[in-house]
């Protein structure tokens, strides 16, 4: 992905004030970029607070787990703050694209 792109992406999934559906786009797009600046941005997203579902969340770990299959896994330590819903989404992601089953990420 061209760094312009992942510099754009990146800005917009982390802009709270945007409407989620960007947001989302933004983060199923950052799955392209193997940029340290598009991982820590995911992981930012995926451990912003709420009580209500995050979709952009959950769209984020899922692209986090793609990233990650490509490049190194999360360590625990990485993925503690992580909400639930995009905990659950990277894991599985993870998983399929680095073609494991459950052993090989650490709970």
């Amino acid at each position: 992905m061209e760094e312009w792109r992942t510099e754009a992406l990146t800005e917009l999934v982390l802009d709270s004030e945007a409407r989620e559906d960007e947001r989302v786009d933004a983060a199923m797009d950052l799955c392209e970029s193997d940029d340290p600046r598009a991982r820590a941005a995911l992981m930012q997203v995926c451990c912003e607070q709420g009580d209500e579902y995050s979709l952009t969340a959950a769209c984020a770990g899922e692209s986090l787990g793609e990233v990650a299959a490509r490049t190194a896994p999360l360590t625990v330590e990485e993925s503690t703050l992580f909400r639930p819903e995009a905990l659950k989404e990277y894991r599985a992601s993870y998983r399929r694209f680095a073609g494991v089953g459950k052993e090989a990420i650490q709970d």
